[in-house]
């Protein structure tokens, strides 16, 4: 009975591939690359990266499941990242020390470049594509390697954020990024060149205290151009939101939880975005 209910929850939890993403693939003016290709790797809040399902999922890796997980599992919130003063709020979860610093590359682009993240999938043969679903807006920043730090893969990606994107509501019931494979932002044109680390950050804002919901992932990337720019306002992450903010706490004023009545009602969060 115990094998049959074992074999039982794995059909199901089949079921639960599309819960989450990752935005493992970075775009460069239209052209896609492989998956981790510039991205830091990630892993699931067991510490596993041996599937990228369970990466998305943040469940225990299946040669780590037993009945007992499998019951967990259904228990406990194997989920994203939850609320923005988390510690893997900064470039997701097991981000750093950068895992696949042996195989990680650095995206040469220009600036005024268009570029881009797209989330993970198909996970598996006859698997469909996955799309940002979650009712939430999405932002991009850029922070440049800081002097003495000799490269990137040395870079926690703790200092100074500016935003460089951000994709909110479009009408009372959808959000810019709905449905779609990925984010799209511009390179400001005076962006002063050098070693960046650019970071995604796409969630969904909550009617309850604490439970947002944060996807995160942050690429390697070298800037060239003019420059001549001075970005900012500047951020730092974990630090940037409060869990009391609207941006964070999305709810109606005179109500404990529950989301406004419209979408159109929600605020960009600060900083504002540096256009260069």
């Amino acid at each position: 009975m115990k094998i049959c209910a074992f074999a039982a929850g794995l059909a199901i939890l089949s079921h639960f591939t599309s819960a989450h993403y990752v935005f493992n693939r970075l775009i460069v003016n239209g052209t896609v690359s492989r998956e981790f290709q510039y991205v830091r790797d990630v892993t699931g809040n067991a510490g596993t990266r041996d599937s990228l399902w369970l990466k998305t999922l943040y469940a225990p890796s299946l040669q780590q499941t037993t009945y007992k997980h499998l019951t967990d599992l259904f228990l406990t919130p194997y989920s994203p990242i939850y609320g923005p003063n988390d510690a893997n709020i900064t470039c997701g979860r097991g981000a750093f020390p950068v895992a696949n610093a042996a195989s990680i590359e650095t995206a040469t682009i220009a600036a005024g470049s268009e570029i881009g993240f797209m989330v993970s999938g198909p996970f598996y043969e006859g698997d469909t594509q996955q799309y940002i679903y979650h009712l939430g807006p999405g932002q991009m920043f850029l922070s440049k390697l800081p002097e003495g730090i000799k490269d990137l893969n040395a870079y926690d990606a703790t200092g100074d954020f500016f935003k460089i994107g951000f994709a909110g509501p479009i009408t009372n019931t959808t959000w810019a990024l709905n449905d779609h494979l990925a984010m799209n932002a511009t390179i400001p044109p005076s962006t002063p060149p050098g070693k960046y680390v650019l970071r995604i950050e796409q969630w969904l804002p909550h009617g309850m205290k604490g439970q947002s919901q944060w996807f995160v992932n942050c690429a390697h990337v070298e800037i060239v151009g003019n420059g001549g720019g001075k970005p900012g306002p500047m951020v730092r992450f974990p630090g940037a939101y409060s869990e009391e903010e609207q941006a964070v706490w999305f709810r109606n004023e005179d109500e404990s939880m529950g989301y406004f009545r419209s979408a159109l009602e929600y605020v960009m969060p600060k900083p504002e975005i540096w256009v260069g």
